[in-house]
């Protein structure tokens, strides 16, 4: 029998008060309407916003997905979490050691995860880490998300770096529990601490016969001095760092469950798109809003310092009520300004191919404006009510959430609370805050909860795009030696931190060249980087080259190329790729072997992930996309013509990881930089062709 499927609709989702507080705080005011299946619970407004003040990141969030349900099985509404009419029972101790962990009577861990989740595994990773430290099963860890809060110093989820800057801290975190939980311990038992040993949550007496499960010790570790000093698990008693552990969220992503930011359901929460000027810098000089207002479902038309909100009962009628409205633009100084022209400028700026004198030869690579083309758009829940701001940003920034909402609504920082749900994607686009602006200033212009949400034109047309650059390469074939480098950019276009930021538009031109030296020195360009690099450079080369049976035959039509690079000179990626291009110039990547080295590995699941993940977002930018401007405008509104690798163009990936205990350095970034000039010298010992711009079209080699 045929299913007729409706068309796809945004997820909805309803927010759940499980916290302590959070249930304490219902049980006394009993005013906010909010229907489930099972029951009812009133709350106002006003008093959902203290609730979730007290409850701070323990918010839990139940999703109903109807994308592409049935139409003949009408939904049903996931019921608020507890399911039943019991309460919620409340431990009647949890132990708070440190910023990082608490645990309760039952010996359950939860991990409080101060960084942003966007697919990169940084939970499971801060939770492997302090879970080892306590000596821990991984079944009784459970995970909290921690908003905005300066106690953590720097939560900026970027760089590749929490885990390079956090090891040590995160692990003394776990040590330091661990001890006051022996330290309780062995005062029960009026013991040596040294004496006792710990395994599997319980403390183990000298015996070896009786033991304490950690919820027992619990209320007597939290009257224990903190220890001034503790002492780390060697690694070799290390027994979750190291190992393959699936990704924490994983089983609520594939189930439908997670909680994105436009997952986010407030009470009376209204919805607003914003009429932004096409042209970079420009701003509204009027508008007409009659029709708009006619539009149901539209409730107000706000105008913000340099755009305007459409604000209504749901997205479909904003959405609308924004393509009715009539505004007259002042595009500003920017309404001329063209990618091509930028791209022309810089390179005039630079010195002409041909110009390296005797014994040299020159080269001119270019690369364009890239956009980031998240999977969820930028989208941000608000709600400013008495000088108080409660955000719900799926930020990689939360700190600068705060700072830039106190900046712009003129509230002061201590009041406003930034929630952090999961990321949809991030790439560096959700460093900046200006989504998280927008529904702030509308919240407070309509004094009611409010989601902005953004379509994927707007995320296109106005993004802090990766930016334009042009390299010229010069090099020596009497000494082989690094090749110099001059790179001009362009000007105009909002540019902000792109998934490896300049470390890909230092490897293209580098790498691409490296294997021009060879050939004109009519060498192996395997051998002239052994030559070129050292240490733990050499490592990867050596490993991603012979794993990738380099110099062995391919089919007629193969070509096999290589790429190296150190991202921000910490972790040592050397990637290998066998590519095809058929008759009509279309390239496919068949292969690609990694080798990485960084320091000692936490997750290998999340190493072998990111190297995956970020081949096939090199490979997009590679092969495939690139955003233009014309008039000051972004040419491109969708993934049809900004097309993103398909799953169907995703080639076999290898990934091997060199053994160390040198300490953990980055992953999230790490994949991306080596793999375009990887497939642009494959290309060229395919067909012979040097292409050097990308995306390498089909044009480019027929």
């Amino acid at each position: 029998m045929k299913t007729l499927m409706r068309p796809c609709q945004m997820s909805c989702v309803a927010v759940g008060l499980t916290s302590v507080s959070a249930q304490l705080f219902i049980a006394r005011q009993g005013r906010f309407e909010m229907a489930t299946k099972d029951r009812i619970i009133q709350l106002t407004r006003r008093d959902f916003l203290k609730l979730a003040g007290t409850a701070g990141a323990g918010l839990a969030f139940s999703v109903y997905l109807d994308a592409c349900a049935p139409v003949a099985d009408p939904p049903e509404i996931a019921p608020v979490i507890p399911t039943d009419s019991r309460p919620t029972p409340i431990p009647s101790f949890m132990w708070e050691p440190n910023i990082y962990l608490k645990i309760d009577h039952q010996g359950i861990l939860t991990v409080i995860a101060f960084r942003s989740e966007m697919g990169q595994g940084i939970r499971t990773a801060i939770a492997m880490l302090i879970a080892d430290e306590l000596d821990l099963e991984w079944s009784s860890v459970r995970m909290e998300q921690a908003p905005a809060d300066g106690r953590y110093g720097d939560q900026v989820t970027g760089g590749s770096q929490s885990i390079r800057t956090q090891y040590g801290t995160l692990r003394k975190a776990g040590a330091t529990a661990r001890q006051m939980l022996v330290n309780a311990a062995a005062q029960t038992w009026a013991v040596s601490a040294d004496q006792c040993e710990t395994k599997a949550g319980q403390v183990i007496h000298p015996d070896g016969k009786q033991k304490l499960p950690y919820g027992q010790l619990v209320e007597a570790a939290a009257e224990m001095d903190i220890p001034g000093d503790v002492k780390l698990k060697d690694n070799a008693s290390l027994h979750l760092v190291g190992t393959k552990i699936g990704h924490w969220d994983a089983p609520e992503i594939v189930t439908g469950k997670a909680v994105y930011g436009l997952d986010v359901r407030l009470p009376d929460m209204l919805f607003a798109v914003i009429a932004r000027c096409p042209v970079f810098g420009g701003r509204y000089s009027s508008y007409d809003d009659s029709e708009t207002l006619t539009i149901p479902g539209v409730r107000q038309v706000v105008a913000l310092p340099t755009s305007i909100a459409v604000v209504g009962d749901n997205s479909w009628a904003v959405i609308q009520g924004r393509n009715a409205l009539k505004v007259i633009w002042d595009e500003g100084r920017q309404a001329s300004l063209s990618s091509e022209d930028l791209l022309s400028q810089a390179t005039d700026n630079l010195p002409r191919p041909g110009s390296a004198g005797d014994d040299s030869i020159d080269a001119v690579y270019t690369m364009p404006y890239e956009a980031h083309a998240t999977m969820e758009p930028m989208n941000s829940t608000a709600y400013v009510n008495d000088e108080v701001c409660e955000v719900w940003a799926p930020t990689q920034n939360p700190q600068e959430v705060q700072r830039m909402i106190s900046r712009m609504v003129g509230i002061s920082r201590k009041n406003i609370t930034v929630h952090v749900p999961l990321l949809g994607g991030g790439f560096g686009r959700r460093l900046q805050a200006d989504y998280a602006v927008e529904a702030a200033q509308v919240s407070q212009a309509i004094q009611a909860p409010v989601q902005v949400l953004w379509t994927r034109d707007d995320d296109m047309h106005h993004d802090y795009y990766h930016e334009m650059s042009v390299h010229y390469a010069r090099g020596s074939l009497s000494a082989i030696r690094m090749p110099r480098i001059q790179t001009r950019g362009g000007s105009g276009v909002p540019t902000g931190a792109w998934r490896s930021v300049g470390e890909f538009s230092q490897a293209y031109p580098t790498q691409c060249f490296i294997d021009e030296i060879a050939v004109a020195a009519q060498r192996d360009p395997l051998d002239v980087r052994l030559e070129l690099y050292q240490d733990r450079a050499v490592g990867v080369i050596k490993l991603a080259a012979e794993k990738a049976d380099w110099g062995g035959p391919l089919p007629d039509g193969w070509g096999r190329g290589m790429g190296y690079h150190a991202t921000f000179g910490v972790t040592y990626v050397a990637q290998v790729a066998e590519v095809s291009v058929d008759v009509s110039g279309k390239v496919r990547v068949h292969r690609v072997v990694c080798a990485v080295d960084c320091g000692k590995v936490v997750n290998p699941d999340a190493v072998t992930a990111q190297m995956e993940g970020g081949i096939a977002f090199g490979l997009t930018a590679a092969l495939k996309a690139e955003a233009t401007f014309e008039n000051g405008r972004a040419q491109q509104n969708n993934f049809h013509d900004y097309p993103i690798l398909q799953m169907s163009e995703m080639p076999v990936v290898e990934v091997y990881i060199m053994e160390s205990e040198e300490r953990p350095t980055g992953i999230g970034e790490m994949g991306v930089p080596p793999i375009a000039p990887a497939v642009a010298n494959a290309v060229f010992n395919a067909t012979g062709k040097r292409v050097r711009h990308i995306p390498i079209r089909p044009e480019d080699l027929v």
